[in-house]
């Protein structure tokens, strides 16, 4: 997504933000699939004796806004608190059999490359227009769509507060129509009630009472789940979720205003997080002395691990994607890959925000995904969300070796297309999405 404040950076390197979806002629939905028989509980873990907090990170001094995107220089990462000794939290529980793919739209896709949009910003049309829509986009070469969607839009911080858009509910609508077209349906969980970013990833009005770690990714499970299984049952089951929306800083970190900001200091931190590192795009720095501690990767993992499980223990399936602003930056995209698996957590894919200028050029996206998928060869890779440069974005996934690059999500590409009523008009960048079909075909 993309928002016009200065950023702080946590590698030493100039990072950014900003978000896109697809459409197509109706397909027919999978055959029910068997739902998994239920899990049973974990047994709880024994409260260990409290670790000793990690020391807070410098703040990076602020950086100029980018195009579309934020930038600045990264303040150091505080060293990390030491563990509690013997404090495991209790395992969520064993997971049930999963249900098998085939109900609420089950995958027909045949291809090893995805050419997609976060086309979000059209499910307040009526669904003749995002039918017609999507049409333009599947005959143009699109085959994949990315879909946003907030805890609660319509909570005191949210998203919007009267009609409720990009709740689950809208999501599942939207989603239904994506998969009757016969393309690829991309969840982006933001777990917030507004946008989620590097610079805000604010925690939901719902979950603010949770007063320890473990009440958090309970919560982040069971939302998770039902909003898999609601997706599934309305038709609109997703080939892949992002569990988390640029989680760059960790996710569910601030306590957020009536616009969806955080709060000033250290009022805008939520006690119970899970931050790496402390920023805010309000105070565009790291708060002052005095306020709740970074969370760091212990509970960052707690939280990535329970999403994750909540897509699995309904559907195994799904693909899991994590997503960082971080296109041009190896070495913190390196690190975060390394400790999201050092805490376990199960993910099929890694995709990065590539906005040029903010992250860079081309070229840098090239060496960064380069880089990483040799060091990672178990890993395939997305650009999450891009703008310009439609060409030179895909072509640097597609040319990936060994097929880690698998497709790309145009964020909002309003440029591709005009509307009049519920008709869309191609212009003339799909030209370039044409020949993009022509030359990708073997993959598509």
């Amino acid at each position: 997504m993309k928002l016009n404040y200065a950023f702080l950076l946590v590698a030493a390197a100039a990072w950014g933000c900003s978000s896109s979806d697809p459409g197509g002629t109706s397909g027919t939905a999978g055959s029910s699939g068997g739902a998994g028989t239920s899990g049973s509980a974990g047994a709880s873990g024994a409260a260990g004796t409290s670790g000793t907090a990690g020391t807070s990170g410098t703040a990076g001094t602020s950086g100029t806004a980018g195009s579309r995107g934020h930038a600045g220089t990264s303040g150091t990462a505080g060293t990390s608190g030491t563990a509690g000794s013997g404090g495991h939290a209790g395992t969520l529980g064993t997971a049930g059999t999963s249900g098998t793919a085939g109900s609420g739209g089950a995958s027909t896709l045949s291809a090893s490359f995805y050419i997609g949009a976060d086309i979000t910003d059209q499910e307040t049309q009526a669904v003749a227009a995002r039918a017609n829509l999507l049409t333009l986009m599947k005959a143009h070469g699109f085959n994949y769509v990315r879909l946003r969607t907030f805890v609660d839009p319509k909570a005191a911080d949210g998203y919007d507060k009267t009609n409720g858009t990009d709740d689950i509910t809208h999501t599942v609508a939207f989603g239904k129509q994506v998969k009757d077209a016969g393309m690829g349906l991309l969840v982006d969980f933001h777990y917030s009630d507004n946008w989620a970013d590097p610079g805000k990833q604010c925690v939901p009005v719902a979950w603010q009472g949770y007063t320890t770690i473990a009440q958090m990714a309970t919560a982040v499970h069971d939302y998770t789940s039902a909003s898999i299984t609601a997706l599934i049952a309305g038709g609109a089951r997703p080939d892949m979720v992002q569990i988390g929306n640029e989680e760059t800083p960790g996710i569910l970190i601030h306590l957020c205003d009536g616009g969806g900001l955080p709060k000033a200091g250290i009022a805008g931190y939520n006690a119970v997080n899970g931050a790496i590192y402390l920023y805010s795009s309000t105070d565009g720095g790291a708060p002052p002395a005095g306020g709740p501690p970074a969370g760091g990767w212990t509970n960052l993992g707690m939280l990535l691990n329970a999403a994750a499980k909540g897509v699995k223990d309904v559907d195994t399936g799904i693909k899991i994607a994590l997503h960082l602003d971080r296109g041009n930056d190896l070495a913190s995209s390196k690190s975060y890959i390394t400790n999201a698996n050092s805490k376990g957590v199960p993910f099929d894919v890694f995709g990065e925000s590539c906005y040029a200028g903010t992250q860079g050029q081309p070229s840098d996206w090239q060496a960064t995904f380069s880089s990483l998928a040799t060091s990672f060869p178990n890993l395939k890779f997305i650009i999450a969300e891009y703008s310009t440069d439609q060409r030179a974005a895909n072509d640097v996934l597609f040319n990936l070796a060994n097929q880690q690059g698998i497709g790309t999500f145009n964020w909002q590409p309003g440029d591709l297309w005009t509307r009049s009523g519920s008709t869309y008009t191609a212009q003339t960048d799909m030209g370039i999405y044409d020949q993009m079909k022509t030359d990708y075909a073997s993959r598509l």
